[in-house]
């Protein structure tokens, strides 16, 4: 059975900094994301993409927008 953590704990565990990167530009953590693009295959039909790009603040507008 899993071990009940208290709210104090998660908190803790929420905020320290370890095994995060931050961004030296913007100051935020930079996280991983799952990108699922289309392409066409040889077959001429189409098929998921998948990226895994670094998201922060820097990069977001871009992201989001479809440009990168």
């Amino acid at each position: 059975m899993a071990k009940t953590r208290s709210f104090a704990a998660k908190l803790a565990h929420e905020s320290s900094l370890e095994g995060k990167v931050i961004c030296p530009k913007c100051n935020t953590e930079v996280k991983k994301i799952k990108l699922i693009r289309t392409r066409k295959s040889k077959k001429g039909s189409w098929a998921p993409k998948y990226d895994f790009v670094s998201f922060c603040k820097c990069n977001e507008k871009d992201i989001l927008e479809g440009k990168i």
